[in-house]
């Protein structure tokens, strides 16, 4: 094992450590609402108040990216409220799927999507293609501007920030719409 795929371990562990539940949010009063925004082609706003926030959208310019939602704004002042925040987003676009920020990435959401892309079975990714298309260049469904996972190491290609993410159904908006803490607007 290298050094740096110890460390990948160390940080993913954390992750795992430290990721909420729905049921500690109940516990902690937190409260998310879900709502439609007019964002780029469409998109939505998952908030819990003023501790943290998910915004996603069908991006205008960026390439097809497979009709997928782009976060470009997340932050939440409680370690551990991302990942149950990305949960919630991932679910909201279904089939359609999310990917990172096509243009810049905090490490933090860098190592959620690095997270996704390695450690959760209930989470499939699809390969997406740069702009103009270099892996299926009579594809352009899958063409994606690659900005943020072009400042990856390992290349581009194998970035965990190349992909698009989806969960099959919605258990964690199911958990949390059991325990009456998300109110989705639509």
């Amino acid at each position: 094992m290298t050094t740096e795929s110890i460390r990948m371990l160390i940080r993913e562990m954390l992750l795992q450590e430290v990721m909420y539940t729905p049921e500690q949010a109940a516990e902690e009063g937190i409260v998310f609402t879900v709502k439609r925004t007019r964002f780029g082609n469409g998109g939505w706003k998952i908030s819990c108040g003023p501790i943290g926030q998910i915004i996603m959208q069908r991006s205008l310019g960026i390439g097809n990216c497979l009709g997928a939602y782009e976060v470009i704004l997340s932050g939440t002042d409680r370690e551990g409220l991302g990942p149950l925040l990305y949960d919630i987003a991932m679910e909201i676009a279904g089939d359609a799927g999310i990917m990172s920020d096509r243009a810049m990435v905090s490490p933090e959401a860098r190592n959620v999507w690095n997270f996704y892309l390695n450690n959760r079975p209930d989470v499939t990714s699809a390969q997406l293609d740069s702009t103009p298309g270099t892996l299926t260049p009579y594809n352009d469904e899958d063409d994606c501007k690659q900005s943020s996972a072009r400042e990856d190491a390992t290349g581009w290609q194998k970035s965990a920030l190349s992909k698009v993410y989806k969960k099959r159904g919605t258990p964690t908006i199911d958990r949390l719409k059991s325990l009456g803490i998300i109110e989705i607007v639509g």
